[in-house]
């Protein structure tokens, strides 16, 4: 059922998938999992009982508590400077434990109770400050304000729960400082001021790239998942991440949906991050009080992921857009709405209603297969290769290139394989297939350089084997474009002419 919150999840999801299938600069697989993970968290979600939500909610907070516990050991037995888990970053580390956090704080300052909810608390909250992320104490910080208004909104707020709050905050601050304070094995050292504040600097250059690249493309945007290729082509104006520090992500997703999906996207996002706690701060008085506490859980947790992707990126990472979208779906099943199988529409049970649905799902599940496929494939003839096995390694590269022809890697991958080939056997064939593979992947992203670069590596290495070599404008015009496309890298130098 098409609800308030059900408009931004699936507003926004199908304006990425159009974006990256049709509009944007780069394919990339992820603009198609993305939303759906999304999606699907907060359907399944929204379409619980309470028995199957506090089933799930219980397994969830389980794997947070893990997930806490190894971080805490990172930073205490293991030496590390800050928990990460099995993340990339400190910061999404602290992202997804604020996802667990929250909610247990917000229904302590809701009024309840109980030992194992405190020593739960205590524990997410070490590791949120074991992440040491400066985004993450934002978080926090936000999240539990907003939990704060709500209560007062839904006068639950107790003057006991505030003293409950703090004082599990600060049992985890207490609780990460002394296991950071424990002999152990010599282990890494804590950003310092100084390196603090060249990240804080090194993040308004990469603002300053984003919003340039967004005024080139107002209406459209450059495409999901394209601020690494305005990086690699803008690397002069950012200073701090040298020739080859690599991100995908210019740390404030309010700017970098603007950049990648433009305006129209940019109002999808806002309404993805900002109508759940404004639609649960007006309804919130007129809910049943049994409502309200779960209510004021989701929506401060929501707002703390929101007010989070300003200075990071938390809706770029599969586990957070997880948990978002089965709060974001828990928190719409008890703003209003409905159960559509308990009331259902002539339209829903029409033989044109069935057929569209039938439809639709053969169409998503047809897309969502072909890049799990391909991926597959690539990752097979990748291995067949490093065995020595070539003509498997060549079928099922093949395989890849055919299954999702939109993905340069894949073509990138054949690229590579016929050219180590051509060196090994010096065969005509070799040589073509490679020229070939490398053209096509850069059809397919003509802002990856990799793609380009290998066409001048074939074009030079194995002139006399091609059928038609490129004449010297054509390399010349391929060379300037790499220039343009990564003028600081490394490998784009080396490939220029001296």
């Amino acid at each position: 059922m098409l609800t308030w919150l059900a408009i931004p999840v699936f507003g926004y999801g199908l304006y990425v998938v159009i974006n990256v299938m049709f509009v944007g600069g780069a394919y990339s697989a992820a603009g198609l999992y993305h939303p759906l993970l999304l999606a699907l968290a907060f359907v399944a979600a929204r379409r619980m009982d309470r028995a199957g939500e506090a089933r799930s909610a219980a397994a969830g907070i389980f794997f947070g508590v893990i997930l806490a516990a190894w971080g805490l050991a990172q930073i205490g037995p293991l030496g590390a400077a800050r928990a990460t888990a099995f993340f990339e970053a400190p910061a999404t580390y602290a992202a997804v434990m604020n996802l667990f956090l929250l909610p247990a704080l917000a229904v302590a300052l809701a009024g309840m109770r109980g030992r194992l909810l405190v020593a739960v608390s205590i524990l997410l909250a070490a590791a949120v400050f074991a992440a040491d992320s400066r985004g993450g104490f934002l978080a926090l910080g936000s999240g539990v304000a907003v939990a704060a208004l709500l209560a007062i909104r839904a006068r639950l707020l107790s003057a006991r729960g505030v003293v409950a709050v703090l004082a599990v905050i600060a049992a985890g601050w207490l609780g990460a400082t002394a296991l950071r304070s424990l002999p152990g094995p010599a282990g890494e050292t804590a950003p310092s001021a100084a390196e603090r504040e060249a990240s804080s600097l090194s993040r308004l250059e990469l603002y300053a790239q984003s919003w340039d690249a967004w005024r080139k493309q107002p209406i459209s945007g450059t495409g999901y998942l394209t601020f690494r290729y305005t990086l690699e082509q803008g690397r002069a104006q950012v200073p701090s991440y040298g020739a080859s520090n690599v991100t995908w992500f210019a740390h404030n997703d309010y700017l970098q949906s603007l950049q990648e999906l433009g305006v129209p996207g940019l109002i999808a996002f806002l309404g993805l991050t900002w109508l759940a706690p404004l639609l649960a701060h007006r309804r919130l008085p007129r809910l049943a009080e049994a409502e309200r506490p779960a209510v004021v859980a989701s929506a401060s947790a929501l707002a703390g992921m929101s007010i989070h992707a300003l200075v990071d990126f938390p809706f770029y990472i599969p586990a957070c857009l997880l948990l978002y979208g089965a709060l974001l779906g828990s928190l719409d099943s008890r703003l209003g709405a409905k159960n559509a199988a308990q009331e259902p529409r002539r339209w829903q049970s029409s033989p044109w209603a069935r057929a569209a649905r039938a439809g639709a799902f053969t169409i998503a599940t047809v897309v969502l297969l072909r890049p799990v496929a391909a991926e597959a494939a690539a990752e097979w003839g990748l291995r067949k290769s490093a065995g020595g096995e070539g003509q498997q390694a060549a079928f099922w590269l093949g395989a890849a290139e055919r299954l999702d022809s939109n993905d340069w890697r894949y073509h990138w991958y054949a690229g590579q394989f016929w050219e180590s080939q051509a060196a090994d056997s010096g065969r005509r064939e070799a040589a073509q297939l490679a020229a070939k593979a490398y053209a096509a992947g850069l059809a397919a992203n003509p802002l990856e350089v990799k793609s380009l670069l290998g066409m001048l590596s074939v074009q030079r290495r194995f002139r006399q084997l091609l059928a038609e070599p490129a004449d010297p404008a054509t390399l010349q015009r391929w060379t300037d474009l790499a220039a343009r496309l990564a003028p600081l890298n490394p490998e784009v130098r080396r490939a220029l002419p001296r």
